[in-house]
């Protein structure tokens, strides 16, 4: 018996009705009852909210979208993040037969710049955002959330015209049967939920326990270590006012004092005590509202001298304890000690630690890419075109572009001999060396062999005199006592003959 036809499984089912063209889903700032009333202001009252004493009464996702505004070690280790991550996306068409098609890519191309340009100025302001920024925003909700989950808004003509980002912690989530989930969206302030099973609402997660369906951010295990961190910082503010710095320490002479309490009072225990008492709180008004220039002036009554003045800090040895809360939330975040200013000497610079950092940050750009594919796979389907669209975030890379120049040559001369080769296409190559299809004037060169036994095509280098180590960074990484065969430093001077 034969089986299914494998091409019929593969048919592309397109959407039975047409989408919204004002988008289903809401975003976290618009309220359908008062479309006409001005956006509410922030108080801009962070800077003196205290986390250890509102992470009693905030949830774990609000206290990490605070964090990531106000605390100065989530801010430096999110902006560090978003720098590195900040890398540009580039998209590759596909047919059926999972090759490049270059009419689908100029397609593409062609819906990029409708999407990311404003071509209509009629309608007075809009915000058109660029890919780099709708990527940015998308790296901020991915660290922030854990899940990224967006709405493609398309117009009349079923060209895409907004990427809607939904913050998932408005999302709802039903199981009707094992492993198939339904989203609604529950906007704040509002008991009307809002259906998202529609074809152009799409979800991705990071790094997500795969059991269960809502997420957390990324960076939810420093709430504790930071709280515990500012406790500690706000007892050393206390114990610096009391015994940190030197005290004024004012003595005076009881005795001194009864000789002169008034006559009518000396029969009277009671009365000579307060009259004291009341002399006492006279004299310390006046120290207390003492500038540290200004002179004390006493009759010899009154004894002034300084506590603990042989050596205040001694007594306030707290750097273990700021080193070890140091670490603990240098490892919450998953950041290295450089990028939040705890490096010491430069031994975290070009290490193991950097390159782990790039990695993760490049990490960030997967849900993201996966998204766009589907995204705009769904838009060219929609134009008829039956192939699908992927997409791939470049490389994080800490080095300048001076520095890579060595690599981007051996690069070329790799991919140069497969071109010659046969073994890619010539718009494979120019997508994997400019991104961007082969132009109309550039010759097809694929398998013609155009590198010739005895030499190469202008612009190659011979890629066996090229060492990782002709660069600055190379060098600092390779010890100039090790004995390595490209290693400049170890090459032998040529002698001297008499």
């Amino acid at each position: 018996m034969a089986g299914p036809n494998i091409d019929s499984l593969l048919q592309i089912v397109l959407p039975k009705r047409k989408a919204n063209e004002k988008g289903s889903a809401y975003t976290n700032t618009f309220n359908p009852t008062s479309t006409q009333t001005a956006l509410s202001a922030p108080t801009y009252r962070n800077h003196l909210t205290d986390i250890f004493s509102s992470r009693q009464s905030q949830d774990s996702r609000e206290l990490m979208k605070d964090l990531f505004k106000f605390d100065s070690d989530v801010s430096a280790t999110v902006h560090a993040y978003l720098t590195v991550a900040n890398t540009t996306p580039r998209f590759y068409v596909y047919n059926q037969a999972n090759e490049l098609d270059l009419t689908g890519q100029q397609q593409l191309e062609s819906l990029l710049g409708a999407f990311t340009r404003r071509n209509d100025y009629s309608t007075g302001f809009s915000f058109t955002d660029s890919l780099r920024q709708i990527a940015e925003e998308l790296r901020y909700m991915v660290m922030l959330r854990g899940q990224l989950a967006c709405e493609l808004v398309f117009n009349k003509q079923l060209l895409p015209v907004e990427v809607r980002n939904v913050d998932p912690v408005t999302l709802e989530w039903f199981e009707a049967s094992p492993g198939i989930y339904k989203p609604q969206q529950r906007p704040p302030g509002s008991n009307q939920p809002i259906s998202l099973d529609i074809p152009n609402f799409f979800v991705k997660n990071y790094r997500q326990n795969p059991t269960e369906i809502y997420t957390e951010s990324m960076f939810v295990s420093s709430i504790n270590t930071v709280a515990a961190r500012q406790q500690v910082i706000n007892d050393l503010y206390r114990i610096m006012q009391k015994t940190g710095y030197p005290r004024i320490d004012v003595s005076v002479a009881e005795e001194v004092l009864r000789k002169n309490v008034p006559a009518s009072m000396v029969n009277d225990e009671r009365a000579v005590t307060t009259w004291v008492n009341a002399r006492l709180q006279e004299i310390a008004s006046q120290v207390s509202d003492l500038r540290p220039d200004a002179a004390f002036v006493h009759v010899d009554a009154v004894e002034a001298s300084i506590l603990n003045e042989g050596g205040p800090s001694k007594s306030m040895d707290v750097e273990s304890i700021i080193k070890v809360l140091n670490a603990q939330n240098q490892a919450s975040l998953k950041t290295v000690a450089t990028l939040i200013g705890r490096g010491e000497a430069g031994v975290n610079t070009g290490t193991v630690e950097a390159r782990i950092f790039s990695m993760s940050a490049d990490a960030l750009n997967g849900p993201i890419a996966d998204l766009f594919s589907d995204m705009f796979t769904l838009a060219m389907r929609l134009l008829g075109y039956e192939g699908y669209v992927v997409c791939r975030f470049d490389k994080a890379e800490m080095r300048p572009e001076s520095e890579l120049e060595p690599q981007y040559s051996m690069r070329q001369a790799r991919l140069q001999n497969d071109l010659s080769l046969g073994i890619l296409t010539d718009d494979e190559y120019h997508m994997e060396m400019y991104a961007r299809p082969r132009p109309a004037t550039a010759p097809e060169l694929s398998g013609t062999g155009f590198l010739t036994p005895g030499g190469q095509a202008g612009g190659n280098v011979d890629a066996s005199k090229v060492s990782p180590n002709g660069d600055p960074l190379g060098r600092s990484l390779t010890s100039p006592d090790r004995k390595q065969a490209n290693n400049p430093a170890n090459k032998a001077a040529p002698k001297k003959t008499k």
